[in-house]
Formats: structure tokens, sequence, C-alpha cells
């Protein structure tokens, strides 16, 4: 019986011996940066922030788990005229949080927080908005004719023109807002226009028990994919804001 006793109580107290050491193992993470970026100084300004925040820190004796370096992965920063980006190079837990710490609106700010006060030229990384490109089939020219036949009677389709009425939004004022293309694109499908509008062979019927309450208007595909055409040519409004819409 005391010889089991103390079998258990040897193997207590290695687990408990071991359990710092565990710990400090999922706390720790190896870093690799440029020398340009270790003698700035930056890494000894936030690095000891990130460890106060999330427990974790960087063990020098450790193979790198993650780059920070000029041209790496994602941009995080400017440094000079390069633009720094960071790296995972293991799975490392304490890496991974570096990472997501270090991208995030705290990490950016600490790093611009030393630029300040060192004078070191730390800078955000200009983000350039997505664009995506848009090319309707069509001919804008016949484009222009069909909406000047057809949406005229509520839209002004060009800074020149005079015929509108007044509550309805321009063309140029519709193509100011950023989903611009899915409205031109499923205008058919917006109201008002489901009630006098049919394209052919893309809307049903008019329904003979609702008649439609405007003088219908009936193009065809043709026509429809030219005035898609026309209106990417029309310049978006300068409305000097962001245009509010519902």
């Amino acid at each position: 019986m005391k010889q089991t006793t103390g079998i258990l109580a040897g193997l207590m107290l290695a687990a408990l011996m071991m359990r710092p050491a565990t710990a400090q193992e999922l706390r720790t993470f190896g870093l690799q940066a440029d020398p340009a970026l270790q003698s700035s100084g930056l890494l000894d300004y936030i690095l000891p922030r990130f460890a106060l925040k999330t427990g974790r820190r960087v063990d020098p004796d450790l193979a790198p788990d993650v780059a920070l370096g000029a041209g790496l992965g994602a941009p995080v920063f400017q440094y000079g005229d390069a633009i720094y980006g960071i790296d995972m190079l293991t799975g490392s837990d304490p890496a991974a949080k570096f990472v997501d710490w270090l991208t995030s609106d705290v990490g950016i700010t600490t790093v611009l927080t030393y630029a300040e006060q060192s004078g070191e030229p730390f800078a955000a990384v200009a983000v350039q908005p997505e664009t995506t490109a848009v090319a309707f089939e069509g001919n804008a020219e016949k484009g222009r004719a069909v909406a000047g036949s057809h949406c005229t009677r509520c839209h002004k389709i060009a800074p020149e023109d005079r015929s509108s009425i007044g509550s309805t939004p321009s063309f140029m004022a519709l193509k100011a807002i950023p989903d611009w293309v899915d409205r031109f694109a499923q205008f058919y499908l917006l109201n008002p226009h489901p009630s006098f509008i049919q394209i052919e062979d893309m809307t049903a019927p008019f329904d003979p028990r609702r008649p439609p309450s405007l003088v219908p208007v009936e193009i065809t595909v043709d026509e429809f994919n030219d005035l898609l055409a026309y209106v990417q040519t029309v310049q978006p409004a300068d409305l000097g804001a962001e245009v509010q819409h519902q």
C-alpha cells in the first residue's frame, strides 16, 4: 500500500513539474525580422506591449514561426519606401495571435505611435479600394437612343438633358451609388418598373387583371444590352458627399 501511494505521489509531482514547461512552450514563438526592422527599435517597442496584452512572447532561441519583412505576406505597414508584410511559417498558435494583433487596429496604432515618438518613418499602408471591371455587351450609341425614347419620361439620362421628373434620380446620380451595376442590370425588377416595362424573353406578360399604370415600354434583349452599354459610359455625378440611398 505504501509503495502504491509513493508511486502515485511521484507521478503527481512529475505532472506538476511538467506543467510550467508546457505552458511556456504554448506561450512563446520564434520571430524572423529584417535587420533594418530590428535596428529601428520597433520590435523593442511593440513586443512587450503584445506580451502584456496576450501573455505571449517571442523566444529568440526558437526557430522562426512567423516572418516580418519587406515584401512578405499580407502588407502591414510601410517603413521608408518599403512595404512590410507578415507571413506565418508554422502553425504556431502564439505566432497566429501575434499576426492577428499586429494586423488589427490596435497593432497598427501601436506601430504609428512608435513612429510619432521616435521619428522613425513608419506609416500605415494605403489600402486601394477593390474595383471590378464592368463590360456590358451592347452598342452604347444605340443604348443612348433607347434611353432617350423610354427613360427620359422619368430620368435625366445625360447632363445636358432637360426632361425628367424632379424627384427621380438621374442616371448620373445612380452611377454614383456603389451598387449601380446591380441597380441598372435589374432595373426592370425594381418598382415601379415591373408595372409598365416588358423585356422580350425576360419578363412575364402583364397580368390582365392589373393593366399597366403607364403606357407600356417594350424592348428587346438587344435593346436592353445596348441600354446597359450606354449607362456604362455615363459619368457619375460629383455630389460632394456619399449618396444616401435605400
